[in-house]
């Protein structure tokens, strides 16, 4: 009897455990398909370039640079790990299921690859809204006899 309740412990443990690893994968899947750690990858890369200009008197050897570049590329996957907690604590296993269908899509993509240029060309139009705004605010203030 002793036996069979660990027997059946340790199969539920196991199954468990795989059904997490499956989490697990899935939201690493999300995290690599949003371009989240895409823009991780370019951060890297941004911070290895910086430091290059910054040590550029120094004479650091190319074997120096290489390792500091695993180094960094490495540092990824303990940032991956610590995303999936996060990512954890707000969806569900099947919510992320459905992101990943989501976002696999060729439209959200197309929306990922270009998201960084919409956002350089709505800058112009935001502040010139926010510009219009406050102006217009001020304005209602300054009518109602207000002032600074």
């Amino acid at each position: 009897m002793k036996y069979k309740f660990l027997f059946i412990f340790l199969i539920a443990g196991i199954f468990t455990q795989a059904q997490d690893s499956s989490y697990e994968n899935d939201i690493k899947q999300f995290i690599e398909i949003n371009g989240t750690m895409g823009q991780y990858r370019v951060a890297v890369d941004q911070l290895v370039t910086l430091l290059k200009e910054q040590y550029v008197n120094a004479n650091v050897s190319d074997a120096v640079w290489d390792e500091s570049q695993v180094i960094a590329v490495n540092s990824l996957t303990g940032l991956s790990d610590d995303l999936v907690v996060v990512y954890k604590k707000y969806f569900s296993h099947e919510e992320i299921k459905e992101l990943n269908t989501l976002y696999e899509k060729k439209v959200a993509q197309k929306f990922i690859n270009n998201v960084s240029n919409i956002t350089a060309a709505s800058q112009d139009p935001s502040i010139v809204w926010s510009r219009s705004l406050y102006n217009k605010l001020t304005d209602l203030l300054h009518q109602k006899g207000y002032t600074q």
